[in-house]
């Protein structure tokens, strides 16, 4: 790339297109390539279990990938690139071989384990650097982003804007199936392109069974981040504790830990040396005051993965989500540790790091999946498409867009529909269909075809 204008123009164009993660929280792509650094890092760990979007998209965009990342290595002129995948997808790196020779990219190939999808894991695995108690990658000279996302930068330079979202649909539905729908799509729509639910009323994990949202309401649509649809029974393990209230949670943890201390002893940021210790934050579920407040200072840097209260917990109580709720006092207070504590309390990884991840099979066995463990296979529906889409505003990290069409206006897929000012940080919105708006919200723009 021989310019720092060209560079510019293509970051321009990545942005334009609305490109961003599409496997996390929705940070903006354009922002994370305005750097050098030595290490790119592609995230195809799938780590959320039953999930095979980021295995299908690398295969049916195997070019698209490679583009991508070459786009991403001229951008930051990276001298290491790596694509990271699990070891239950090595076999899609045996048709990558060609383009992984040609280019001179690396592999890392990561057991199957939870969280193998986790950046500080990756960025530690292949870099060898820790990144700092609540950093980014960025600080340790690595620029990691999702398979999906890459395919999409490559796809912004070729004028495609981010239209449509590669997901699976999988649990209690007929055919478990991994697709691509327009962005906007609500769940119902999508359940029907899986043969339908096995079940009434269901309790609806969007994004993944760890760490994904939880809703009954099939009209939430599909947005540039989400990876999956996971419908499960109203009374199974799982769906009843992912839809427990605060107030249940936190009066069974209050009255039930005995501060064994697993929690922390499994915890992956815990074992990797950051200074998390969810027993310790239980602990002010019986403080108050400034005590409290101290004692919150250990859920600080919870990546709220759910290893504590799924798996660690022998009493199933709810480490996770006390913490969330610590990380709140801590905001509203505005405390946080100092450099000089974080010295000291940031350590090596422990030890036996390694021999306390949890295997993919012991997990889903856990959480009593055994029965929604199905290869959910590849299709493409060309020959259909919503009757109606709701496109969110506000899915990426920074300021949500503002609408820049009216009720009643005609637009086509692809044509840009809502718009973040140039000095804010944030993407644009594209129609994923063809239609007339007929309806705009605070948060969504509804177009029916």
């Amino acid at each position: 790339m021989p310019s720092t204008i060209n560079k510019q123009e293509i970051l321009r164009q990545i942005r334009d297109a609305g490109v961003t993660g599409a496997g996390g929280a929705g940070f903006p792509t354009y922002k994370k390539l305005e750097t050098r650094v030595p290490f790119v890092i592609a995230n195809g760990a799938e780590c959320e279990p039953l999930l095979q979007k980021d295995r299908e998209s690398m295969l049916q965009d195997q070019q698209a990938m490679f583009r991508g990342l070459e786009i991403m290595q001229q951008l930051t002129d990276a001298h290491t690139v790596t694509l990271a995948v699990k070891r239950k997808n090595a076999d899609v790196l045996d048709q990558f071989q060609q383009h992984l020779a040609r280019h001179d990219f690396q592999t890392l190939i990561y057991p199957d384990v939870y969280p193998a999808g986790d950046e500080y894991l990756l960025v530690y695995e292949i870099t060898g650097r820790l990144i700092p108690p609540g950093g980014i990658p960025l600080q340790v000279g690595a620029v990691v982003d999702n398979v999906e996302t890459i395919i999409n930068i490559a796809h912004a330079l070729e004028g495609r804007p981010v239209t449509d979202k590669y997901l699976t649909i999988c649990g209690a539905v007929n055919h478990p199936v991994t697709t691509i729908v327009p962005i906007g799509t609500s769940i119902a729509d999508c359940l029907e392109l899986a043969g339908g639910c096995q079940v009434d009323d269901p309790v609806i994990l969007t994004g993944g069974l760890m760490m994904g949202g939880v809703t009954t309401d099939a009209s939430v649509p599909v947005t540039k981040n989400t990876g999956g649809i996971i419908p499960l029974p109203a009374d199974h393990h799982l769906a009843m504790r992912k839809s427990q209230s605060q107030a249940t949670y936190t009066r069974i943890g209050h009255g039930q830990c005995d501060q064994c201390s697993l929690c922390t002893e499994l915890c992956p940021r815990y074992i990797m040396g950051y200074p998390i210790e969810p027993h310790k934050v239980m602990r002010t579920l019986l403080m108050t005051g400034e005590a409290k407040q101290r004692g919150s200072l250990w859920a600080q840097y919870c990546c709220e993965c759910n290893v504590c209260s799924y798996i660690a917990c022998p009493e199933s109580l709810d480490p996770k989500n006390i913490c969330v709720d610590a990380k709140q006092i801590l905001r509203e207070n505005g405390l946080g540790r100092s450099e000089a504590e974080l010295e000291v309390l940031f350590r090596d990884p422990h030890p036996a790091r390694k021999g306390r991840e949890i295997p993919i099979p012991t997990l889903i066995t856990r959480l009593g999946l055994r029965p929604y463990d199905r290869k959910a296979e590849f299709r493409r529906f060309d020959d259909w498409q919503p009757r109606r889409v709701s496109i969110p505003l506000d899915s990426h990290i920074g300021s949500p867009a503002q609408p820049i069409v009216g009720r009643g206006d005609r637009v086509r897929r692809g044509d840009p529909i809502a718009r973040v000012d140039d000095r804010q940080l944030g993407c644009p919105v594209h129609a994923s269909i063809d239609g007339r708006v007929t309806a705009i919200g605070s948060r969504t723009i509804e177009i029916t075809a």
